[in-house]
C-alpha cells in the first residue's frame, strides 16, 4: 500500500463542500482501475478547521500514475480553490 496523509486547514463552513468533492471523486475515480484502495477525511476535535485526509493506493506506481493524470490535476486545482 502507498498513499498520502495530509493536514488541511479549511474554513468550517467549507467542510461539507470538501466532503462532497471527495465523495464525488470516490464514486467516479475510485471505482475505476487506477489502484485506489480507500480514502478518509477526519475532522479534529480540537479545531474544526483542521482536517486529516488519507488516500491509499495499491502501490507507489499506481499512486504516481494517478497523480500524473491530467484529470487528477484538474480535480486537485478545484480542491485547492
Amino acid at each position: 500500500m502507498y498513499g498520502t496523509i495530509a493536514t488541511l486547514s479549511i474554513a468550517p463552513e467549507k467542510v461539507e463542500t470538501l466532503s462532497a468533492m471527495l465523495r464525488s471523486w470516490n464514486e467516479k475515480e475510485g471505482a475505476g482501475d487506477i489502484g485506489f484502495v480507500a480514502g478518509y477525511i477526519l475532522q479534529t476535535d480540537a479545531d474544526a478547521s483542521v482536517l486529516k485526509m488519507m488516500a491509499i493506493f495499491e502501490n507507489e506506481e499506481r499512486y504516481r500514475a494517478n497523480a500524473e493524470r491530467p484529470e487528477q490535476d484538474v480535480w486537485y486545482q478545484e480542491l485547492r480553490a
